[in-house]
């Protein structure tokens, strides 16, 4: 007894020294987790920040490329007026050119028919008058002379009046392809300019991704490690807690009394979703394994919000089905902003990358603010089929799915048909 006794007075000082010394490590671990803490609070404040400057460089390079194609737009609709105006001057001085054969042919009539009054001895209109037979012939002659005078005159007159209502009309549109050259030149050096600005913005682009990246590079390290240390708190609480079950075993002397003392405590009863998985209705769930709800149909923001958000922890990248059979009538793909933001991008009118199934008798169901989308428009699709996944595009503070219901395009509460 005493042997035993003895035994355990040693153990008790031995364990008693160990605990001290490697509680002093302890301490020194806390205080590294603590720095390393605070350490990934900055980082993550600086994440944070590079993030939004990021966003923000994103729209800004966005819209230099939306003006660069607006311009390029622009040019070639000028292009189109230009080539439009040079068929216009083409068939306008064909006319012209029309016109003055007509005057030239009229021209050879004329001379044709003076040259024959002419051959006849008759050099002028009084010579043809004064040389008349007799009374008839005299009033012939005469009218012959009016007709010479007056016909050719009046022929040529109209033509040249044509003439020159062509040729004032060629020179307008000369005029008006003068002033789209010049505004075609003005485009093109406009569009050089947004091209350099752009080019510059990329750069600047490039360069706070880069320092994102460095940023979330720091953040996950410093987070490996408070990992580590934080694996080296637990072990030095696995070692404690036998050396403490061999002291009760040399206390107590009983194998029973050590397995009850060994127990680290049961595990803890999984949480509870605030919304009940659907089973049965007309719908099946848009989101399977993912029941939580972050904002309800009915919430206020200003407005009614309309819809259901559904996140969890997990959430992103998580599969999206469609709750009805239906036909895919809209889907939006080309939102590249896929993160927690507190500003629309513009992206699909603030959803995103979403998907919009008609499910016929008027109703229509809509999933926003996707990652990726599966389906594409026109295609039909049946209950639960896979149609994209879970993610933050569009006017979204983080990762959920929002699910939108609507009947003859009005919307309404999705959980009534569950």
């Amino acid at each position: 007894m005493k042997r035993i006794l003895s035994c355990i007075i040693c153990l008790c000082i031995m364990l008693g020294c160990v605990l001290t010394v490697t509680a002093t490590s302890i301490e020194e671990i806390k205080q590294q987790q603590q720095q390393l803490e605070q350490q990934s609070a900055e980082y993550e404040a600086v994440l944070n920040q590079k993030n939004a400057e990021v966003a923000e460089q994103q729209e800004y390079v966005d819209a230099i490329v939306g003006k660069v194609e607006t311009v390029t737009k622009e040019i070639q609709v000028s292009h189109q007026k230009i080539d439009a105006l040079d068929k216009e001057i083409d068939d306008k001085t064909a006319q012209i050119k029309q016109k003055n054969d007509e005057i030239e042919e009229n021209m050879d009539i004329l001379r044709q028919r003076i040259k024959t009054i002419y051959l006849a001895g008759e050099v002028s209109s009084l010579e043809i008058i004064l040389g008349a037979k007799d009374f008839s012939d005299f009033l012939d002659k005469v009218q012959l002379v009016k007709s010479v005078s007056a016909h050719d005159e009046q022929l040529i007159n109209d033509i040249q009046a044509q003439l020159e209502v062509i040729s004032k009309e060629k020179e307008a549109l000369e005029s008006d392809k003068k002033e789209l050259q010049e505004e075609e030149k003005n485009l093109k050096e406009k569009q050089d300019e947004l091209n350099v600005l752009l080019e510059e913005n990329k750069e600047t682009l490039a360069t706070l991704q880069e320092e994102s990246n460095e940023a979330l590079a720091q953040l996950s390290l410093t987070e490996a490690q408070i990992s580590e240390l934080d694996e080296e708190l637990q072990e030095y609480y696995r070692k404690q807690q036998e050396a403490l079950k061999q002291q009760q075993q040399q206390q107590q002397q009983s194998s029973s009394n050590s397995s009850s003392s060994s127990s680290s405590g049961s595990a803890p009863a999984p949480v509870r979703p605030n919304v009940d998985p659907p089973s049965g209705g007309g719908y099946v769930w848009p989101c399977p394994g993912h029941y939580n709800l972050t904002s309800s149909f009915d919430e206020w923001r200003g407005y009614v919000h309309g819809a259901l958000d559904i996140a969890d922890g997990g959430i992103m990248g998580a599969t999206v089905v469609a709750a009805s059979g239906g036909q895919v009538v809209a889907t939006n793909t080309s939102c590249p902003h896929n993160w927690g933001k507190s500003y629309s991008c513009g992206c699909g009118g603030g959803y995103g990358n979403y998907v919009w199934i008609n499910h016929g008798n008027g109703k229509e169901t809509v999933y926003a603010h996707l990652t990726s989308v599966a389906v594409s428009t026109g295609q039909s699709v049946s209950a639960g089929q896979y149609i994209g996944t879970v993610g933050s595009t569009g006017h979204s503070t983080g990762a959920h799915l929002h699910y939108e219901t609507r009947y003859n395009g009005v919307k309404y509460n999705p959980m009534t048909e569950y």
